[in-house]
């Protein structure tokens, strides 16, 4: 039987401003994210002194709840606590406004990029949080697949390869539904209708028509691939979304159900295959190419860099930005040359704080550094870890960073690319070998090692602790 997380539920919903104040509620691997309407009755410190909770963190309007793995868990006894059922982005009840605190007027010119950089991170969150276990699924066995050929286990010619890559490969191929789902409930759009425009972008008529003179109505129509693509369907569905409210307000109300998704389909589909999708491609390509050719300029520094403030940008959720970007090159390129280079941010980690783990002689601070490297090293999810011995004691933090851009310049150098976005721990470092070859593992001896050694030596010591 599972942990009662009841108490934990009632005093975070005390600590939030109550279930009223609690506009949408979702979770992903470790953080409970809350939007409220009222964040001036959001208790910060309390909930960072509450038992359970690792860290509590304000970004790109959400105040996020780290509690680790077991997350799911205390969403249900929220849940359960509350009497709701949430849902991401979930309507405001009418009546109520969402109150954010006001900075001075001096200050509204100075935090407009600020603005706009959380305005971005939020909606790119809300659209692939959604869909992440789906992907880290179909990734994980897109990697044992890729892993099984490789060895010899199984054969491409097999049926069963057939059926267990099409598994991996659906959700790649067929992207643009699951993106036009989520983006609708962020964009508050019709979801059908969304899925309706992306099933027009894939369906294989519209695909045949690649490379031959297309036109609709006389109107040149460039066609391209849009299987695996991000920004051509995302941008489609924001269109949606602003016709939609156009024909609420213009539209009798008594046909509103057959006409809206007529005039929306009739409009948004043509324009986005005539103008959205060659232009949208476009600057993917041109994204992709950049990032390509800043790898290929300076590969150590390019890793280096990008490798050290890898968690830091988790830290602050700037790293959702990078999603898009990523997936984009999945798309264009057939596998992503980022993500590779922070793939050390797992070990050096799980290395700093197994060194914390075996340095210490305090009781408590065993009693955290052990499950957190477990958590780690085993499943991949740093956050304990993070927030529970590296940045209280802030070394490791940092070696820890160092480590994983110094690790990642032999992925760098190994021109390493993942098919997808993949999970990283020890459990499927052998699948990663099998795509990306021996620089994988000196990859992950160089960050778990130097995290290890170096923590151990200058990193960490018991006069650090406060009791």
């Amino acid at each position: 039987m599972g942990k009662d997380y009841t108490q934990l539920a009632k005093q975070i919903e005390e600590k939030v401003g109550g279930a009223d104040n609690v506009e949408s509620l979702v979770h992903c691997m470790t953080r409970l994210r809350f939007k409220l309407h009222d964040s001036t009755k959001f208790d910060k410190s309390g909930l960072e002194q509450t038992e359970g909770v690792i860290k509590v963190l304000i970004a790109s309007n959400q105040h996020q709840v780290v509690i680790g793995p077991h997350v799911g868990e205390v969403m249900k006894s929220f849940e359960q606590v509350t009497g709701r059922v949430f849902k991401d982005d979930e309507e405001q009840e009418e009546g109520t406004e969402r109150v954010e605190a006001t900075p001075p007027p001096e200050q509204k010119k100075k935090n407009v990029f600020t603005r706009a950089v959380n305005l971005y991170i939020d909606v790119v969150s809300s659209i692939f949080m959604p869909i992440m276990g789906a992907l880290a699924g179909a990734a994980l066995l897109k990697a044992f697949v890729i892993m099984a050929t490789t060895f010899g286990w199984l054969s491409t010619e097999s049926t069963t390869y057939t059926i267990l890559h099409a598994i991996g490969e659906a959700f790649f191929y067929f992207l643009p539904f699951f993106l036009a789902t989520s983006a609708a409930e962020k964009f508050k759009a019709n979801k059908y209708v969304a899925g309706i425009i992306a099933g027009t972008m894939l369906f294989p008529s519209i695909m045949a028509l690649q490379g031959g003179d297309v036109d609709f109505f006389g109107i040149p129509v460039v066609m391209i691939n849009y299987s695996s693509s991000v920004l051509p369907i995302l941008v489609a569905v924001y269109g949606q979304s602003k016709l939609e409210a156009l024909l609420k307000k213009v539209v009798p109300k008594s046909v509103q159900f057959f006409l809206n998704p007529f005039f929306t389909l009739v409009i948004v589909v043509p324009l986005s295959l005539i103008v959205i999708g060659p232009i949208t491609s476009e600057i993917s390509n041109i994204i992709a190419k950049g990032l390509v050719g800043l790898i290929e300029i300076s590969p150590a520094l390019t890793a280096f860099v990008f490798g050290t403030l890898w968690q830091v940008m988790i830290m602050f959720g700037l790293h959702w930005g990078l999603l898009p970007i990523v997936m984009n090159n999945i798309s264009i390129y057939g596998g992503d040359v980022l993500l590779p280079l922070v793939t050390g941010a797992t070990f050096s980690m799980a290395g700093a704080v197994l060194a914390v783990w075996m340095k210490t002689k305090i009781p408590s601070v065993k009693q955290l550094a052990g499950p957190a490297f477990v958590t780690a090293l085993v499943g991949g999810v740093t956050e304990p870890a993070i927030y529970g011995i590296a940045l209280k004691y802030k070394r490791p933090f940092v070696i820890s960073c160092l480590s994983t851009g110094i690790s990642g310049i032999a992925m760098a150098f190994g021109s390493v690319m993942w098919p997808s976005i993949m999970s990283i721990n020890i459990l499927t470092l052998p699948a990663l070998y099998a795509i990306g070859g021996v620089a994988v593992l000196l990859n992950a001896v160089i960050a778990f090692g130097l995290g290890l050694i170096l923590t151990y030596l200058f990193g960490f010591n018991d006069s650090m602790v406060k009791e």
